[in-house]
């Protein structure tokens, strides 16, 4: 129905995430960088994602740094992962575009563990997870893009 690739991966203990996911090699006939896939590879780029939605992860992002109860907020790294589980949302629902519900569906599993709360929110049992439903409650939501 995907219309998705199986291949067998053999964990070893050196395993890198670039070897799942693939990596950019240099082309030693070419000269020129090339991306090689690794057996775990949709191909999270023709799930298409608009400027709109592009926009909102930022904000979405960009939010969690400015939350009073944390440290330290979402990286640049949190964008991007956040786009790749969002593109892989849609294209395990069979689209070839996101949605901002494909946004929404990843983007707390994507960021809590990626905030660093203050030390007192442990006492008051405040968690990663309370920070970023917080934004994803907060942050507007674009109209859909078309």
């Amino acid at each position: 129905m995907l219309g998705l690739d199986f291949k067998r991966v053999q964990f070893t203990p050196d395993m890198l995430p670039a070897d799942l996911t693939g990596a950019m090699v240099l082309d030693l006939a070419t000269g020129e960088p090339s991306f090689r896939p690794g057996p775990v590879f949709i191909g999270l780029e023709a799930v298409q994602l608009h400027p709109d939605l592009l926009r909102y992860v930022v904000a979405l992002v960009a939010a969690t740094r400015s939350r009073p109860r944390v440290t330290v907020g979402a990286s640049p790294r949190g964008t991007l992962a956040v786009i790749q589980l969002a593109r892989g949302h849609a294209a395990l629902d069979g689209r070839e575009f996101v949605t901002p519900e494909d946004i929404k569906a990843v983007a707390v599993p994507a960021l809590a563990h990626r905030l660093v709360l203050r030390p007192e929110m442990w006492v008051r049992q405040v968690t990663g997870q309370d920070v970023a439903a917080e934004v994803l409650a907060t942050v507007p939501v674009p109209r859909s893009p078309g």
